[in-house]
């Protein structure tokens, strides 16, 4: 190589490194004074995460203000995407503590963020709620192995009464797709935690509140190391005061359950509902649906196989809440409604007198429940003892349309208008307009017209009509307070979080049965005698009993099983301000299954001492 090449060459390699160095020199400039903001903010926000602090959601009180549901605050393990340096390592790690795999959770999450356009990647996704001692502890020994895990603490819902009242109450989790789809114009985001049942559906855009934040600094594996300023405060939601008296809810629920425990080697039975309403309001004191399920166990990313299998059990149906989606044949609870229709369209006088044999012979024999019959008997008689025969002939006369008629004005057969979720049913009311329309559905072949028979079979409540607990208890205090039909109601008030009311509710009338007095001095002095009268069907639970009462036992047939046992009741006697329905199905006899419920109810509520209740020896049918 010549001395010129070489001189050349040397000259291309200095010019080649002069522009290297000022294409560097030129970037290095543009990083920093054109977009040095821009990388700054970059960094800062590896370094400060922005934490979503959840709104309690407002508390349940019951009616003198005692909490029924609240919220706690709880530890919540959680994960960032973004600070998982080796999120399969990590995930696999966090499965081993935990007992679970936690990766599904995870990628499910993630897609159905992205899909949504959602996804953020430094937003913390929950894996465990309310995680126990040894749990926390477990995370905190490993915690240089698990970088993107943290621990926070976040308000959950606690319900201290556990199983009692859930299906009133409801139970919260997080959002689902079709509820993010129906609700998103309402303010809703994925991870949400929503009312899914209950109350807590209902009213769930007034209890959930409004969501905060909290800026951290983190470490180089996403752990918090520093609270910084810039706190948005969350706000919690508002409360709603019930019609619940805390006090009827558990002794309505302890005396169910304890009355089915008493009775199950003859009849082993699981189910069973209680409704207490305020006669001169439609204010639901207590509402009990057995069996029952805990709510507590919903506010868990898991719910232990066990637990789920039991609560979705499909013979006995925890979930179900019968006292407004059960349907039940009312049995001789119903004879008030044809007592009603007799005096009222004056087929009947209260002293009007007929004699029971034992057998109804009019159009097809028809036994009464007690062999050899009653004797010579009246109305108020007749519902002490619940004489069958008397009913099918005071049935006949009447005719079923004006027993449907008055069956209508008490309320049976349509909707309370009572605000939960899942709604209620609105039980059946059978007429022969029904029959022919539903003939398929009673297994005949051609529609056949009503028959007297099915008149007599309606009068003692075993024909085709069936209601739910709800509105047989409303039907007893329509009759109670002479004829004023309110619609139940549970909420009286929703409390913001300053403590003001905001919203008050009430009494609504939705109608009124112009009754005679003297048909309800007759049908009242009846239940009366069935409670606290020398034969009375209930007279065992009551007849010593301090506070006078008002009741009627029925026992409704079951095609599936053993009878279902009825006792519907007002008290005071002469002074009514609550009605009770209980239902205990498949409990054989009102008077012995059903009764002594609305005795532990009665003692509750009147401040009554408990007193031993014995079974007697030989309960009556109904």
């Amino acid at each position: 190589m010549t001395p010129k090449q070489l001189e050349q060459r040397l000259f291309l390699l200095t010019v080649a490194a002069v522009l290297v160095f000022t294409v560097l020199v030129g970037r290095l400039g543009y990083l920093q004074l054109v977009e040095g903001e821009k990388y700054e903010k970059l960094a800062t926000e590896n370094r400060i995460r922005l934490l979503p602090l959840a709104a309690p959601r407002g508390d349940f009180l019951d009616r003198n203000g005692n909490p029924l549901v609240t919220s706690r605050l709880a530890p919540v393990i959680s994960v960032v995407p973004m600070d998982m340096k080796k999120p399969d390592e990590v995930l696999q790690r966090l499965s081993q503590l935990l007992g679970y795999d936690v990766r599904q959770t995870v990628e499910d999450t993630i897609a159905r963020l992205k899909e949504r356009k959602e996804y953020r990647p430094y937003t913390p996704i929950r894996i465990a709620t309310d995680a126990d001692i040894a749990t926390l502890t477990k995370i905190a020994e490993h915690q240089l192995e698990l970088p993107g895990v943290m621990i926070e603490e976040q308000p959950i819902r606690d319900y201290p009464l556990k199983d009692v009242g859930a299906h009133v109450f409801g139970y919260v989790r997080e959002i689902s797709k079709e509820e993010l789809d129906a609700w998103r114009d309402k303010g809703y985001k994925m991870g949400d935690i929503v009312g899914k049942t209950g109350l807590e559906r209902v009213y769930d855009e007034v209890l959930r509140g409004e969501p905060g934040g909290q800026q951290v600094e983190v470490d180089a594996g996403g752990r918090p190391v520093k609270t910084l300023p810039g706190r948005k405060v969350p706000v919690a939601g508002s409360s709603l005061k019930l019609t619940l008296d805390r006090s009827l809810e558990e002794a309505a629920a302890q005396g169910l359950r304890e009355s089915m425990d008493r009775i199950k080697t003859q009849f082993p039975t699981k189910a069973g509902a209680v409704v207490v309403l305020d006669v001169r309001t439609g204010a639901v004191l207590a509402m009990v649906s057995e069996p029952s399920f805990d709510p507590n166990d919903f506010t868990r990313e898991t719910i232990p196989p066990d637990t789920w299998q039991a609560m979705n059990d499909p013979k006995w149906q925890p979930q179900l809440n019968r006292a407004i989606r059960g349907e039940y044949p009312p049995g001789s609870t119903f004879k008030m409604v044809v007592a009603t229709a007799g005096l009222e369209t004056g087929t009947i006088r209260p002293q009007d007198t007929i004699v029971d044999r034992g057998v109804y012979w009019r159009i097809e024999p028809k036994k009464c429940w007690k062999p050899g019959g009653h004797g010579v008997i009246n109305l108020t008689r007749a519902i002490e003892v619940s004489c069958n025969v008397y009913f099918y002939d005071l049935g006949y006369r009447t005719g079923i349309d004006a027993i449907n008629r008055y069956a209508e004005g008490y309320g049976l057969g349509r909707p309370t208008g009572i605000n939960l979720y899942p709604g209620e049913k609105t039980g059946l009311l059978a007429t022969p307009e029904w029959k022919l329309k539903n003939y398929k559905l009673l297994g005949l072949k051609k529609p056949e017209p009503w028959q007297p028979g099915e008149t007599l079979s309606a009068a003692i409540g075993q024909g085709f009509s069936s209601f739910t607990p709800l509105q047989m208890a409303n039907y007893i205090a329509t009759l109670a307070n002479g004829g004023t039909r309110y619609r139940p109601y549970l909420v009286s008030q929703v409390i913001g979080p300053d403590g003001k009311v905001k919203e008050t509710y009430g009494p609504e009338v939705m109608a009124k049965m112009d009754l005679k007095p003297s048909t309800l001095a007759a049908i009242k002095e009846g239940m009366h005698l069935v409670a606290q009268g020398p034969e009375g069907t209930a007279a065992a639970y009551f007849r010593n009993f301090p506070i006078p009462v008002a009741g009627k036992t029925g026992t409704a047939q079951n095609p599936h099983g053993a009878d279902h046992g009825w006792f519907v009741g007002f008290a005071p006697y002469d002074k009514p301000e609550i009605a009770v329905a209980v239902l205990v199905e498949q409990g054989g006899h009102g008077g012995s299954a059903a009764a002594p419920v609305a005795r532990r109810i009665f003692e509750t509520y009147f401040h009554v001492a408990p007193a031993r209740q014995n079974a007697p020896a030989t309960p009556s049918v109904d």
